[in-house]
């Protein structure tokens, strides 16, 4: 976790997740970063990933629900092709609310992290981690974005069980399923999923080269 803290801060900072809103969206609040590091384990009967590509979809859905990641799939196979029941080591930051009860969490891991950060010379990284911004809750629609490829017919599996395993971890409001998958047979519809998730606002100079972006 500790070495991924400077490459999650500059995303969360440069850039604003890559989320398809609906026109409602509720008043800020204060928010907080939250680091978590876990390890997910994706099983299929129908659809199986390269370690590459695997990485790409879960950064990707986790940055439409407004965390920044960095994924590292594990299995022997990696680098041959598909791979069968791959572990996927998640480090992550998300938005969560800014709660005495989140504020005293973050406070807990303060001498661990200052003295990992003072080590790797990283303290002004850690410093930006603690420091509220604005953030809103957002409803976002997961496998289909303007930004990026989208999730495709044979993601419906991943998605399951990432909104099963991973969702719950975050600051994310499950609201419709709208593609369930058939049990062991491949889905002829591509996976979205309507969530209200906690997303960190744009800042005046981003919001700003966005209305510029033709």
């Amino acid at each position: 976790m500790r070495s991924a803290i400077r490459y999650l801060i500059c995303l969360a900072g440069c850039t604003v997740a890559g989320v398809v809103a609906a026109a409602q969206s509720s008043e800020p609040v204060q928010a907080i970063w939250k680091p978590q590091e876990f390890t997910f384990h994706y099983q299929s009967f129908t659809t199986f990933y390269s370690c590459d590509s695997l990485e790409s979809k879960l950064e990707q859905i986790l940055k439409q629900v407004g965390a920044e990641a960095v994924v590292k799939v594990r299995s022997p196979d990696c680098g041959r092709g598909p791979v069968r029941q791959p572990s996927a080591d998640i480090q992550l930051i998300s938005p969560v609310e800014a709660t005495p009860d989140a504020l005293a969490e973050l406070k807990r891991g303060d001498t661990r992290r200052e003295l990992a950060a003072r080590v790797a010379g990283k303290t002004k990284e850690l410093e930006e981690m603690e420091k509220p911004f604005a953030a809103q809750w957002q409803r976002v629609t997961v496998g289909r974005s303007r930004k990026a490829a989208g999730l495709e017919n044979g993601d419906c599996e991943l998605l399951d069980q990432v909104r099963k395993k991973i969702l719950p971890k975050l600051a994310v409001r499950v609201v419709k399923e709208n593609s369930p998958c058939p049990p062991n047979s491949p889905s002829l519809t591509r996976p979205t999923l309507i969530v209200d998730a906690l997303t960190q606002m744009p800042k005046p100079d981003d919001a700003m080269k966005e209305t510029q972006t033709p």
